[in-house]
């Protein structure tokens, strides 16, 4: 299984460019754990919303996927991989796919 922390830097990148392009409301990173990423947004703070926008990365099956999941229960799925079917050529720019998708999933939703 792969380690979320080694892309810690990733996360806090993609989540300060939705910050800085997010004129109403902040994002940030809660946290990075070995498993899953958590990235709060202030709007959900601002309705009461508890729940935060996850990541994370399964490679259970051989395949790569990222996974973001969105306090609503949507999810975004970056696939990893050299093909043409694959979304992402690296787990970072999937990451980085992932958190701008579910942010503008979130803008769109709320």
């Amino acid at each position: 299984m792969a380690d979320m922390r080694e892309y810690k830097e990733v996360v806090k990148t993609a989540v300060a460019e939705e910050r800085q392009a997010d004129t109403n409301w902040s994002w940030r990173v809660a946290s990075v754990t070995k498993s899953t990423a958590k990235i709060g947004w202030g709007y959900l703070d601002y309705i009461g919303e508890k729940d935060l926008f996850t990541v994370e990365i399964d490679d259970t099956d051989g395949d790569t996927t990222v996974i973001g999941t969105i306090p609503n229960g949507s999810r975004v799925y970056r696939f990893v991989g050299p093909h043409h079917w694959d979304d992402c050529k690296t787990v970072e720019k999937a990451i980085s796919s992932a958190i701008h998708a579910m942010a503008a999933s979130a803008h769109n939703t709320y």
